[in-house]
Parts: structure tokens; sequence; C-alpha cells
């Protein structure tokens, strides 16, 4: 299934002079770098310097000093302003996080796996140790699929609290992952005006690729961050 290229900038935000975030759409193939240099540079960001994780649903979060690729992690970090960030995604929360008194940038890939192993707090961490406080951390969380979609098994409903769950058919439950994912930012200090949901969900709508209701023909999404 082929889907028109759009894309949304999250910048504002952030109310940072020269910060860029952006989220897109893409053509196929979904893992091809040409893609993601094309979207750097319709965001007028530097293409040459974009950071590439290979994701691996983890709780792996690093700490960028160069572009290129990074193998096995989820979570990529840097106080360079010259890197670019991205991620890809199709149902996983992109998790955008921005210090703004240090000017230090992260990007994450957030799945129900990575969430359960503790990716969210391994972030935090990984921000204060470039000298983040948590009081100057502001966190976006971009489109992704939500509890009205998520249903999951009992094997995975027992890693959650039962206050982010609803029933579902059976003995399956709606999850709402999102919900996770703020009680951690809250427990990591975050302020909650700080913390912004966009409350899109890939699943519901056509305009985004979810392998939830497209399996393994679905593509994938860009995230994105960096300066200008």
């Amino acid at each position: 299934m082929m889907h028109k290229k759009t894309w949304s900038d999250y910048s504002s935000y952030f109310s940072a002079n020269h910060l860029i975030a952006g989220f897109t759409n893409q053509y196929y193939p979904y893992s091809s770098v040409i893609d993601r240099v094309e979207f750097a540079k319709m965001l007028k960001l530097d293409s040459r310097k974009i950071v590439i994780p290979q994701q691996i649903h983890s709780s792996n979060v690093t700490i960028c000093t160069k572009a290129g690729n990074i193998i096995d992690t989820d979570g990529i970090v840097t106080n360079n302003k010259d890197l670019i960030l991205s991620i890809q995604v199709a149902d996983c929360i992109p998790i955008y996080i921005y210090d703004y008194r240090n000017q230090n940038i992260a990007l994450v890939h957030a799945g129900w796996r990575g969430v359960n192993l503790g990716i969210i707090e391994n972030s935090i961490k990984r921000m204060k140790e470039l000298d983040s406080n948590s009081i100057d951390i502001k966190v976006l969380l971009g489109p992704s699929i939500r509890q009205c979609c998520f249903e999951v098994g009992p094997e995975v409903g027992k890693l959650f609290d039962n206050k982010f769950q609803e029933n579902g058919k059976g003995n399956r439950t709606q999850l709402d992952l999102q919900g996770v994912v703020i009680d951690k930012l809250f427990n990591m200090n975050i302020q909650n005006e700080n913390i912004i949901d966009i409350k899109e969900c890939t699943c519901c709508s056509d305009r985004y690729h979810s392998y939830r209701r497209d399996g393994d023909k679905a593509g994938r999404m860009i995230a994105m961050i960096g300066w200008v």
C-alpha cells in the first residue's frame, strides 16, 4: 500500500529557536536511507549529519557523538548540535525529548517491549548524563497506536498496571501505552506542563502506516529532530 508523503512539524511545541522536530510518512522501500535524506532536506536540516539507529525493541539508549549508523539501540541522545537524530515507527511511539536549558535532544522508539524494559527511564538518565535536569526537559509523544486499537493478550497485559487497561474481547485488554509512558515520565520528575501527547492513533487513521492494521505490508514513518 502506498501512502502519499505528508509531514507534520512539531517544532512549535518546544518553543525553541532553530530546533526542528518533524514526523512523516514515506515511500517504499521504507528502510532506504534516501527517505531520511529527503525528509531532512524538506525540514532544511543537514542530511549529511543523520544518526540512524538499528532498532530492536530494546531499552538501549545511546549518547551520540557522530553521524551514521548505531547498532542495537532504540533511543538516541546528543548534545552535539551538528547531529540530526532519526527513527522509524509504525505504531510504536516516537518520543521527542528536549532540554531547553542545555539544549540536549533525544529521540526514542517506544513500543510495549521497550517501555516494559525501561527505555523511558534510560532515556531520561542519558539526558542527565549530559547535565540535563528533569525540570528543564520537555517531551512530545507523536502519532502511535492508542488504547482504542491496541488490544493485547494476557502475557503482555500482566506486564502493566491494570489502571492502564480496559476490558477487550475474551481475556484480552486494551492497553493505554501512552498513559504508561506519561506515568513513567512523572516518576522521573518530568513536569506535567512539559509533556505533550499528540493524541493521534496510527491504526485509526489512514494518514499513517500501521503494522497492527496492515501487517507485513505496512510501511514505516520517520521521526526526526535537529538544529538549523
